[in-house]
């Protein structure tokens, strides 16, 4: 073949090997630069369930004491109805007695007064007779005066004892019409106490109706948020391995260097822990090395830095491609020392420790990830 066609031949597919890998570099870019969007939005969409799960949970905290406050207004409500109730059962007891005496007393001023409406009756009719018998049996008028006294302090102490039952069933009438009153005013503050607790119920149906409505609200609101983070995890996998797939590089190679001064962690690697913010239990991706504000990060390994930025409960955070699939995070930062697409090497200061996200106090969140998948750092020293 000449030598000519030899050199255009090599010379075209020079320029189609060169043109298939610009347009997969551009490919490339293009995609990393939609997963970096599409992360962006599913961190807002998590921001903005976490703020409404924030609310409902705050919601739920403050139905909760107001449920706790009409419980025990409720509580002192029904003692005090149950007092009430035990004095209204005292007086039905008191009444029974009452009625007892009553009617005993009724009784016994009916026998007085029939005993003394029949002297009165007899001495009527037999008057005169008696006196004039009284006269003709005394053995003298000393005993006429005697016997006459006696016959009229009979008559006195009938009556007498037949007033004193009138008064003491007037007594006992009394006594009875008294405690029949305090009763019906028991049994108007029981009525009235009842409608109280009835509408205290009430209140304590509506608040549980809250709290269960409440409750479904944070489930929902939940689920956003698992979803979303789900995305961001896979996103984040996807951008921290756009760079390696972009020029096909390989692991950096070597061991993982310490990225901290200080070796004391504060939680390690979980498939489920209880998370110090949000209460919720879930895998726990890295390791949390305590350290105090301002303290040096530096990268783990050489590679390209693919996210510096704010991102959600991270915060401040840094990710490092190392190729090969192997990537790096570094979270909470207070301060970023590094830029989207820098190379850095390792040991480099990267940023600062702070408490930026969701955390609980300075230290520095620690991820390795192969392929996007997060594995037990402490495992890669």
């Amino acid at each position: 073949m000449d030598r000519k066609w030899v050199k255009i031949t090599a010379l075209f597919i020079a320029i189609v090997f060169i043109v298939v890998f610009c347009v997969s570099i551009s490919t490339s870019l293009i995609y990393g630069a939609t997963a970096d969007q599409e992360y962006i939005e599913a961190q807002q969409k998590k921001e903005e369930a976490q703020k409404n799960l924030n609310k409902t949970a705050k919601k739920k905290v403050e139905t909760l004491s107001d449920m706790e406050s009409i419980e025990k207004e409720a509580g002192a409500l029904q003692a005090e109805i149950d007092g009430v109730n035990a004095k209204i059962e005292e007086t039905d007891k008191k009444l029974k007695e009452e009625e007892v005496k009553l009617e005993e007393a009724k009784k016994e001023a009916q026998r007085k007064y029939d005993v003394f409406k029949e002297r009165f009756r007899i001495m009527c009719e037999e008057g005169p007779t008696s006196y004039l018998e009284l006269l003709f049996s005394a053995e003298s008028f000393s005993d006429f005066v005697d016997k006459l006294n006696i016959a009229q302090e009979v008559s006195s102490y009938d009556k007498k004892i037949f007033d004193e039952m009138e008064a003491v069933k007037e007594q006992i009438q009394k006594s009875y019409d008294e405690i029949e009153e305090m009763k019906e005013q028991q049994l108007a503050d029981k009525k009235e106490l009842d409608v109280k607790k009835s509408g205290l119920d009430e209140k304590l149906k509506e608040q549980q109706r809250l709290v269960a409505e409440l409750e479904k609200d944070a489930k929902a609101y939940q689920r956003v948020i698992d979803e979303e983070q789900a995305n961001m995890d896979r996103l984040k996998a996807m951008i921290s391995g756009s760079l390696s797939k972009s020029d096909s590089s390989s692991y950096v190679g070597g061991e993982f260097l310490w990225p901290a001064t200080t070796t004391y962690i504060t939680s390690h690697f979980s498939p489920n822990r209880k998370n110090p913010v949000t209460g919720v239990w879930k895998k726990h991706t890295g390791v949390d090395i305590g350290a105090s504000f301002g303290t040096n990060i530096y990268a783990a390994n050489s590679g390209t830095v693919t996210l510096a930025g704010w991102y959600s409960g991270y915060g401040n955070c840094v990710i490092i491609d190392h190729g090969g699939g192997k990537s790096t995070l570094y979270a909470h930062m207070s301060t970023i020392g590094c830029s989207n697409g820098q190379s850095v090497t390792k040991g480099q200061i990267i940023g600062k420790v702070g408490s930026t996200g969701n955390s609980t106090g300075p230290h520095l969140h620690f991820e390795i990830m192969i392929n996007g998948v997060a594995v037990d750092p402490m495992t890669y020293f």
